[in-house]
């Protein structure tokens, strides 16, 4: 078996290796490289597939069968945000098989029935198998991982990895499973079908999964993440800053980055942007007798109808008659004397 080092392979994206031809086709990857779509990457005639879930967190199984094998190089499935897992239902030949990805070549020489092999497909996945082939492939794009690791808490899987070949006897129990559905003979039910594609992406994506080295908060964001949060914010009382960018920053997908904020804070993150504006207004209101326009601009609102209209929302009362309030507050406070130089009245 070859394992192999996927972090050389992704620095390697240049497609194919120098002097070799290969196919190509005009259609988009986005459609998913499973289905009809693998006949014109494998050139084996009429295919069977099943697609299991809605479109982004959908599912396909494919099987694809040919007495004569795959004898040339295939075209490339070209930069797909998604996996494809395959598992072998023949050995493989004698003379062994290849797999591109990128500009590197892999020779594997045995393969055992029921031994899988797990691919990037961005980069530019090709195969040459001179032997029969029978093999099922799982089409899993990474929106399916990143929404399954948000749903079990845990941080999002950024690669799957595994040697060529690998035994993998719960997958091979899985295909022997659905391959009475891809032969329709078997019309299996939708509340089967959806467990058994949960199944199959939790068990792909605990075994094989590499994620990112963030330890997962379940109260909600670690320290770090939440000082990250509030610089970032602070920085962006405009509302400039993105969901998707606060998110990156922790290390974490949108979904589980917005859950884990509201835990911390208690809610959204918009909601905690709005109450930082009022907060800074506030600060400009009290310390100056700055315009309430040039107030509300500083704390980030569009306008001074905006900033009015939201700062009474919150607060209660509109920001002018919040800064006579405070200003009467503060002159009615006590006064003490001090007790070094002239007697002056001090506000404590």
């Amino acid at each position: 078996m070859v394992s192999m080092d996927l972090t050389k392979v992704r620095q390697q994206r240049t497609g194919v290796s120098a002097g070799i031809q290969v196919p190509t086709i005009s259609e988009s990857p986005a459609s998913g490289a499973y289905g009809d779509q693998m006949t014109k990457h494998f050139r084996v005639g009429k295919v069977t597939s099943l697609v299991i879930g809605r479109s982004g967190l959908r599912v396909a199984v494919t099987r694809l069968m040919s007495a004569m094998g795959l004898p040339s190089r295939t075209a490339p499935i070209l930069g797909d945000k998604a996996f494809v897992v395959a598992v072998h239902l023949t050995r493989e030949a004698p003379q062994g098989c290849e797999i591109w990805l990128g500009d590197r070549c892999f020779r594997v020489m045995e393969w055992p029935i029921g031994g899988i092999g797990i691919y990037d497909l961005e980069l530019n996945l090709s195969f040459r198998n001179r032997g029969p082939v029978d093999w099922v492939h799982y089409y899993i794009p990474q929106s399916m991982l990143e929404t399954l690791a948000d749903d079990l808490g845990i941080p999002s899987v950024q690669t799957l990895e595994c040697s060529f070949g690998a035994a993998d006897p719960v997958l091979h129990r899985m295909t022997e499973m659905i391959l009475p559905a891809l032969d329709g003979s078997t019309r299996f039910a939708e509340l089967f079908l959806d467990h058994y594609r949960l199944l199959l992406c939790t068990h792909v994506m605990k075994t094989y999964g590499s994620s990112a080295a963030v330890k997962a908060y379940r109260g909600g964001l670690a320290p770090w993440q939440k000082r990250r949060v509030m610089e970032l914010l602070t920085e962006h009382l405009d509302g400039s800053v993105r969901l998707a960018t606060l998110a990156e920053e922790c290390g974490l997908s949108v979904s589980h980055f917005a859950r884990s904020f509201r835990r911390t804070f208690g809610r959204s993150a918009h909601q905690f942007l709005i109450l930082q504006r009022i907060e800074k207004a506030k600060a400009l209101l009290s310390a100056s007798m700055c315009a309430l326009s040039d107030a509300a601009l500083e704390a980030g609102f569009s306008d001074q109808a905006a900033f009015s209209r939201t700062f009474k929302a919150v607060v209660g009362i509109s920001p002018g008659q919040w800064r006579r309030e405070v200003s009467h507050r503060r002159w009615r406070a006590p006064y003490r004397r001090t007790k070094v130089g002239p007697e002056l009245l001090v506000q404590t």
